[in-house]
């Protein structure tokens, strides 16, 4: 008799796909983009890091036009994506994981709290509430991920093309000041994105293998989804998926 525990298809080929193609890039653009900034006043890496790396492609200027690139190929890929694939793929996880409202975030945080207080051993008597198929920890990072990754792209491409496209010698004080706020704006969500992006991969790694695991095969264990999603198992009920 196999042991295998029964499992169900819960991402396609394509969605594993675009998933390694942003966890690639994002590596990337965050290794490239911490070498560009290199001032004593201001540095985002060890100076041995901005040196090795603007050594490595001839100069700054090359470093920051890979890192224009890369970020462009990045947005375009992600963005045509999710044009082709808006009804199949997007709209239904726009609908799971967005938090749109303060009734919605309210519960969400306080599904997080808990979570995380019982990974310290606290609130014990107190149980999370039901999943779906993102838990409020989930989704709350899943939204901020979203905002701050357009506004990473928005301002991105505007600190890359601005200085070819636009004139600032006859307007650096309003072109000058835009960039200022442009770039302040993309590394507070670039650091925003990589705070919560240390807490997906510590429960995807540690917490909970079994969702890194989907993101490989594209499989989840039945059982698995019945203990920690029944909101979603559940719905895959009414589906007669499980």
């Amino acid at each position: 008799m196999s042991s295998t525990k029964p499992t169900i298809k819960v991402r396609t080929k394509d969605v594993i796909a675009i998933h390694w193609f942003n966890a690639f890039f994002w590596l990337t653009l965050v290794l490239t983009g911490f070498g560009i900034i290199s001032g004593d006043f201001v540095r985002l890496a060890p100076a041995f890091w901005p040196t090795f790396l603007q050594n490595l492609l001839g100069g700054n200027a090359n470093l920051v036009l890979l890192h224009g690139i890369g970020g462009m190929v990045w947005a375009g890929v992600i963005g045509v994506y999710a044009l082709l694939n808006f009804k199949r793929v997007v709209l239904p996880f726009l609908k799971n994981v967005l938090v749109l409202t303060p009734k919605a975030a309210i519960a969400d945080m306080s599904s997080m709290v808990i979570t995380l207080a019982h990974l310290f051993g606290l609130l014990k008597h107190k149980s999370v509430p039901p999943q779906g198929r993102y838990n409020g920890a989930q989704r709350l990072l899943g939204t901020m991920i979203i905002a701050c990754s357009l506004a990473i792209a928005v301002t991105g491409m505007y600190l890359f093309l601005s200085p070819m496209l636009l004139d600032f010698a006859a307007s650096a004080g309003v072109l000058g000041g835009v960039f200022r706020w442009a770039l302040v704006i993309h590394l507070a969500a670039v650091l925003l994105v990589l705070l919560g992006l240390v807490a997906h991969i510590y429960f995807a790694v540690v917490e909970e293998p079994e969702s890194l695991e989907t993101m490989k095969s594209g499989e989840a264990e039945v059982a698995f989804i019945k203990h920690h999603n029944p909101l979603w198992y559940a719905e895959l009920e009414r589906e007669g998926k499980v």
